[in-house]
């Protein structure tokens, strides 16, 4: 009796010892695809030749994790790609008006001719201008998104700031010879925001309507804080549409700016709790902020 008791005992150890071995086995199995998985960045799934569920949960756990970091790396190559290109658009966009003053400069310094030297001062005037629109765009876009520079948020009359923001770019719509279609709703839109950031965020919406419009502008306000800009815009097309709002985008027949003005709405309107989008449909482009009611 003793005899069979110590051999099953002894079998059992033994089956122990060997299934022990095999979740070893398997452990090392795991680690080392991990760790190859990590370095190769390939995205292939991690295996085991385990069975035993614990381990299974573990795998599909690592396997879960390297999809994340494939995705956050994927994430990371394009920002270094769109930081590259757009280094190097903010060179070009600051080198030309630069070269443009340096060369009227040595024209100014050369001639004595009145007329000349006041055709050239107006030439300095415009390309100082321009350097002054970009270097303001590229400051306003650094501190808007930044966290720490946010503005304090309280109800705010949406449809009051809608307003006010198409009353003051009424000289830039009436260069252009745009009279804005506006639709407010009865009821007053409040949201909790912050009045600048909104003011702020209505006029770049207007510039870019101006800037692509093809004459014409509806701005519309809805009751559930959807706030529209559609114009016919026969420059853009569906595939430009959905770039407006990356960084540093700019469409060659925009004219001036670094492409931020879209992107700072988007990242005001993320603050707010809400979005942005663009989208291209019969020739039209419309631009669309929601701003949800947090309190509702």
């Amino acid at each position: 009796m003793w005899y069979a008791i110590s051999f099953v005992l002894a079998v059992a150890v033994a089956l122990l010892a060997w299934y022990l071995l095999q979740l070893k086995r398997a452990a090392r199995e795991i680690a080392d695809a991990f760790a190859e998985r990590v370095a190769d960045a390939s995205g292939t799934a991690v295996g085991v030749s385990s069975r035993d569920p614990d381990l299974c949960r573990l795998t599909a756990s690592l396997n879960r994790e390297l999809r994340e970091l494939q995705q956050v790396r994927l994430r990371c190559e394009r920002s270094e790609t769109d930081l590259n290109r757009a280094v190097a658009n903010l060179s070009h966009d600051l080198r030309t008006p630069l070269t443009a003053i340096s060369g009227y400069l040595t024209l100014l310094q050369e001639t004595d001719d009145a007329a000349e030297r006041e055709q050239y001062i107006r030439v300095l005037s415009e390309r100082t201008e321009v350097m002054k629109q970009l270097t303001e765009e590229l400051l306003q876009y650094a501190k808007l998104v930044s966290p720490e520079t946010a503005g304090e948020a309280v109800p705010t009359a949406v449809d009051t700031v809608l307003t006010e923001s198409i009353a003051g770019a009424y000289p830039l719509l009436s260069e252009r010879g745009i009279v804005p279609e506006v639709n407010l709703p009865k009821e007053r839109v409040v949201r909790t925001a912050n009045r600048a950031e909104l003011s702020r965020m209505f006029g770049n919406l207007l510039t870019n309507a101006v800037r692509y419009s093809d004459g014409d502008l509806t701005v519309t306000l809805s009751e559930n804080g959807d706030v529209s800009f559609a114009n016919k815009a026969s420059g853009l097309d569906a595939v430009l549409a959905e770039q407006l709002f990356d960084r540093f985008f700019t469409v060659e027949t925009g004219g001036r700016g670094m492409g931020l003005g879209l992107s700072i709405v988007r990242s005001l309107a993320e603050r707010m709790g809400g979005s942005a989008e663009a989208r291209y449909e019969d020739g039209r482009l419309v631009v669309t902020v929601h701003l949800p009611d947090r309190h509702a």
